[in-house]
């Protein structure tokens, strides 16, 4: 199995390339549009990087390919056996892959890899030393509590008034002697520097992070928010080294977000496990960008 990505690749062929491009048309043989090139994921996959025209100072119907360069990409692509293309943003009607959407995927691989976010966003201060603020739905608070526990100084649960508690937490104060507090007052993040917002927590929270001093790691919206800085951070996933080079120049929701998702969600279906996983095999780095 092998994947695709379709890139534009800026040309101005001036008078003799129209001419040229003319002459081959009418004989009926394609000029070389397309340029490719080929990165190794793993010895069973490769992304195959396909080039391709794209005039400068031209509108966008202008730009848009034709069906003569479709049907070479569609040859090239089988030939290669590509099984899944993602395009560049600015090549939306090939293949449609604009429509996919990889932020859950990007989202489940934040929160399975969320205790590296946290060291990354309370770097320069000892984690142990601190107490750490978790909301979220009840599978996800009773999992921060076996991350945490052996992390931080104190976890500290905030759930709504009325839900029922999440399970483990008695359990891991025994094993560890880490206190867990779980409380439904809000006021528990006074005395936190950190709150890990998990996906999907309750809406009676939304408001809080208006009066709260401190980080946000917001798991849901794949960001860092630090109050006290009035700054924001997207938490991001690295190419593999090896594509950097590769391909060149990428629009940032591309080379930060969607790519990576994109890498990580088919090899992870290849490999039989899930995109966290994939996404550590293939060494990505989760880091945060201003």
């Amino acid at each position: 199995m092998n994947l695709g990505i379709i890139l534009p690749r800026e040309s101005s062929p001036g008078r003799t390339g129209n001419l040229t491009r003319r002459i081959l048309s009418a004989l009926s043989i394609a000029p070389p549009h397309i340029g490719v090139s080929r990165v190794q994921l793993d010895p069973g996959i490769s992304l195959v990087i396909c080039r391709i025209p794209y005039p400068p100072g031209r509108s966008e119907e202008q730009r848009r390919p034709g069906r003569r360069l479709k049907r070479r990409l569609d040859r090239i692509l089988a030939e290669e056996g590509v099984l899944s293309v993602i395009e560049h943003p600015a090549i939306r009607d090939l293949y449609g892959s604009h429509k996919a959407r990889y932020e859950s995927c990007l989202a489940d691989i934040a929160v399975s890899r969320f205790a590296e976010l946290l060291g990354i966003a309370h770097r320069g201060a000892g984690l142990r030393r601190i107490e750490v603020a978790v909301t979220g739905s009840q599978r996800h608070l009773e999992y921060a509590i076996t991350r945490l526990i052996t992390l931080v100084k104190t976890v500290n649960v905030l759930i709504p008034e009325g839900f029922r508690e999440p399970g483990g937490a008695a359990e891991a104060f025994e094993e560890t002697g880490i206190p867990v507090h779980v409380t439904s007052d809000p006021a528990v993040l006074d005395r936190t520097p950190l709150w890990i917002r998990f996906p999907n927590d309750h809406e009676s929270f939304d408001s809080l992070p208006a009066v709260y001093r401190g980080r946000i790691i917001d798991l849901g919206a794949l960001k860092v928010i630090d109050t006290r800085a009035k700054r924001i951070y997207d938490i991001c996933l690295e190419l593999p080294g090896c594509l950097l080079d590769e391909t060149g120049p990428l629009p940032d929701g591309m080379r930060y977000r969607r790519l990576p998702a994109f890498i990580a969600a088919n090899c992870a279906n290849a490999w039989g496990e899930s995109a966290a996983e994939a996404s550590v095999r293939l060494g990505m780095r989760l880091y945060l960008k201003p």
